[in-house]
This record gives structure tokens, sequence and C-alpha cells, in this order.
């Protein structure tokens, strides 16, 4: 028992470090970060694309050559080009698609405002704040989605680094009142 103990405080100090650092970059340099996530799905994408490839050129040698894999071959390579030529407009695409959202959901909830507003309704200040949030936060995604990208990864970087601070400093202070006490069986 007292060595799972050990192992299971262990295995949390090594995660909180892991935390800590990865959250340090995202949260200093999150254009960088950004940047390396998108290569990285770039990386990933050309090596599905070349695989399809060796597949179309070794099915083309029996003359069993299938278009399809020829297009999963230009499909994928066409975005790691794009990718790792122009990451910020990958990352820039996520926040866009999101802003549309919310700004859909606040123009979809106006009416339901308008209804309240004319029948005086208890629910008119719920209601319009359940509109104009989405339609605020919509608005500045679509206006300037690689800052809003930048912002969530400094966001992410942030809470993993206070995740980590937390559940180091948690294993550390509960060995030292462990240390003070009898040890686990």
């Amino acid at each position: 028992m007292t060595l799972q103990f050990f192992w299971s405080r262990t295995a949390s100090v090594w995660i909180a470090l892991l935390y800590m650092a990865l959250g340090i970059p995202l949260l200093l340099f999150p254009g960088l970060s950004g940047s390396v996530f998108v290569w990285t799905l770039a990386g990933g994408a050309a090596v599905y694309g070349i695989s399809h490839l060796w597949r179309y050129l070794q099915a083309r040698k029996s003359g069993q050559a299938s278009g399809g894999d020829l297009f999963l071959t230009v499909l994928p390579l066409a975005f790691s080009v794009f990718a790792i030529a122009w990451p910020q407009d990958i990352l820039a695409f996520l926040p866009l698609v999101l802003g549309s959202l919310l700004l859909v959901d606040g123009v979809g909830k106006l009416p339901l405002v308008l209804a309240a507003t004319h029948s005086r309704n208890s629910v008119f200040l719920p209601l319009l704040l359940s509109s104009l949030i989405p339609l605020v936060l919509g608005l500045l995604l679509v206006i300037n989605p690689f800052h809003a990208a930048q912002i969530v990864i400094m966001v992410f970087g942030a809470a993993l680094l206070a995740d980590g601070i937390s559940d180091l400093t948690t294993a550390l202070l509960s060995r030292k009142s462990d240390a003070g006490g009898k040890a686990p069986d």
C-alpha cells in the first residue's frame, strides 16, 4: 500500500510539472504555440497524404489505381502546404466559425426579446442579456478571429499553469503532512 501511495503521489507531481511546462509557453507565446499546433496538424496531414500517394502508386503498378487515393493525396497535401505557409489563417478559422454561430444565436433570440418587451414580461432582462452577450462575443470573434485565438490559447495556458501549480502544491503539502504523521499502510 505504501508503494502504491508513493507512485500515485509521484505521478501527481510529474503531471503537475507537465501541466506547468505546457502552460507556460501557451501563456507566454500564444502565437507561436498556435503555429506549432497548426504545423503539427500539417505534418499529420502530409503523412496521411503521402501514405495515400504510396497506395495509389502501388495500385497503379497493378492497374488498379483508385481516384479516391489520388484525391486523398492531393487534399491533405494542399492543406499541409497552406497550413505551413499561413498557420494564422487556419487558427483564425475556428474562432470565425464560433463567432458566426454566436451571432446566429444572438440574432435568433431577438424576436423573443421584442416579444418580452411588448408583453412587459419579467424575463425581458435575462432574454436581452442572452441575446446581447452572444451578439457581442460573436461580433468580436468575427471581426478579429486571430487575436481571439491567441486569447483562447493564453487562457488555456494560464489554466494549465494554475492547475499544475495547484496540483504540485497539493502533492507537496500532503507529502509534508504525511511526514509529520503516521505513514499510510
